[in-house]
Parts: C-alpha cells; structure tokens; sequence
C-alpha cells in the first residue's frame, strides 16, 4: 500500500537549477527520516508515468522549478499559481505539472496537491551546455526551500527525525 503522503521532486537535473526539486529532495533522504505515512520520491521528468504515483494519496507535495524571479520561494495550489511565475513549455519536461495534474482532475484521480517552486531563469535563457549543478544563487536559497518543504510537511502531520540523531526537528520558514 502507497504512503498516504507523497513528497516528490521532478526537474532535470541535467539542466542545472531546473533540476533543483529533484535536488532537494534526494537531499532531505540523505538528512532525515521520515515516517512511514511519507514516501519521498525523485520524479526526475518521468511526466504521464508519474500519474499512479500521484493517485490514491491522502496530499501530495511538489517541489519543482518555475520560472519567475531568480532564488525566489512559492507555495500554492494548481488553483492558485501566482502570477509572478510561468508554467509552460519553459522546461524539458515533457509536460509541465499542471497539465499532468489537470488529466488527473478531469479524471476524478487528483489528490489534495501543494506545489513548491523555487524560480528560476527559463531554459531559453540558459546556455545549451548541460550544467548539473546548481548556479550560486540557487544553492544560496536551497535551505529556505527545504524549509518551506519541512514546514508544509508539518502541518499534515509529518514530522521528520534528523539522520544522524533521531531527534525531532524545528523549523521555521517563508515564502512567497
């Protein structure tokens, strides 16, 4: 049986700050535990093969890129995307997450979703070298994004242990 919550990262890592949702996530396996109620998984750019993943979950929480302002920091639903961000054939995705989710709505299979994204420059911005790693200003914010990630999980009732200690963890966190 799934998890009731699902946490999922998805971007191409091989894009640089695109990947920055698969990022965080593989990171936070590394950092903490979990409870069993959580499953975190590395969506990478697996699009419509996602879907089963997403079904039957109590809440999802998505952690992608955007692009929008560099480095900056949202939390919103697929009713509510702010303005300031793009959704669009902006990645490499071969579907962007609101169309996926939006299938999935018309078919009666969407979970309770919350989207986390971090902006980030356009891929038509970027240089058509592969960069895997992160740019400067994106590493730079990575603990704020874990941090809304961290306070989004607590208020559906999931609290993470520290890896290396086993001890509940605090946080406190902002976004936009």
């Amino acid at each position: 049986m799934a998890a009731e919550i699902l946490l999922m990262g998805v971007g191409n890592v091989l894009y640089g700050d695109e990947g920055v949702g698969v990022v965080l996530v593989n990171r936070l396996k590394e950092k903490y535990t979990f409870p069993a109620r959580l499953e975190v998984v590395d969506g990478g750019t697996l699009a419509w093969n996602l879907l089963p993943l997403l079904a039957g979950r109590e809440h999802v929480v998505l952690v992608d890129a955007v692009a929008a302002e560099v480095g900056e920091i949202y939390r919103f639903t697929l009713h509510d995307i702010p303005s300031a961000i793009q959704y669009g054939k902006l990645s490499s995705h071969e579907w962007e997450m609101p169309e996926l989710l939006r299938a999935m709505e018309l078919h009666g299979d969407l979970p309770p979703t919350t989207f986390i994204a971090m902006g980030v420059s356009a891929l038509a911005e970027v240089s058509a070298n592969l960069q895997t790693q992160l740019s400067p200003r994106i590493e730079q914010r990575m603990e704020a994004l874990e941090q809304v990630v961290l306070q989004t999980l607590e208020t559906l009732g999931v609290a993470p242990l520290a890896a290396d200690d086993g001890q509940p963890i605090a946080q406190e966190a902002g976004c936009a």
